[in-house]
């Protein structure tokens, strides 16, 4: 269970240590749709996905991730073998926890929302940051959290790993203390997780 107060300071915390860490890597944030639309031609994921002929919506789904939501040119997929677009209804296919194939009501429901919310939206950010606050509440409502407890939503779990950094982090206050992270069962997660455990990044696009 999480504070909110504690979670806020915890975000900054993690994003001042790794823009430290990668100086380079620059924060990617639009006031509106259009304006992530018009710049696609400086996004790789965007331009990558419009090259494939997916449709603004697709394009969008690939946009702000990492490189586990590029597409890749020559496949018209991910790395997963993945296409923003909803698989057959009589396909047999195999998911993860970091990458499903769009089912057909996903696929519409997330049509939906881009069409009647973040298409027409004058500030992206804070449309953005509005649906994320409602999936954390209807979860919360579901599970009957006490009230705060935060929900906190991770992409993967080898993007889970940095959560726990951070919370000890941040309650240490001491940045000459050093800490132990253990993480079990290292063959049987992601890839990633025995990097993102460190703190550091583990991909090659962030």
């Amino acid at each position: 269970m999480l504070s909110r107060t504690a979670l806020r300071s915890s975000r900054l915390l993690l994003s001042r240590t790794q823009q430290a860490q990668h100086p380079a890597v620059a924060t990617r944030t639009f006031s509106s749709t259009a304006a992530a639309i018009i710049d696609s031609s400086n996004d790789e994921f965007m331009t990558n996905a419009a090259s494939c002929n997916y449709s603004p919506l697709e394009q969008f789904l690939t946009h702000g991730g990492d490189d586990r939501s590029l597409i890749f040119t020559d496949t018209g997929t991910n790395k997963y073998h993945i296409a923003p677009r909803p698989i057959a209804s009589d396909a047999i296919f195999r998911g993860s926890c970091t990458c499903n194939a769009p089912t057909e009501r996903g696929y519409q429901a997330a049509a939906q929302l881009y069409e009647n919310t973040i298409s027409t939206s004058n500030d992206l950010d804070a449309t953005l940051k509005e649906i994320f606050e409602n999936q954390r509440d209807r979860i919360a409502k579901c599970l009957e959290l006490p009230e705060g407890t935060e929900v906190v939503l991770c992409p993967s779990g080898s993007d889970a790993e940095y959560i726990p950094i951070v919370m000890a982090r941040q309650l240490i206050q001491n940045p000459s203390r050093k800490m132990k992270n253990y993480v079990t069962q290292l063959k049987e997660i992601g890839a990633g997780s025995s990097v993102a455990s460190g703190g550091v990044y583990f991909l090659t696009h962030a």
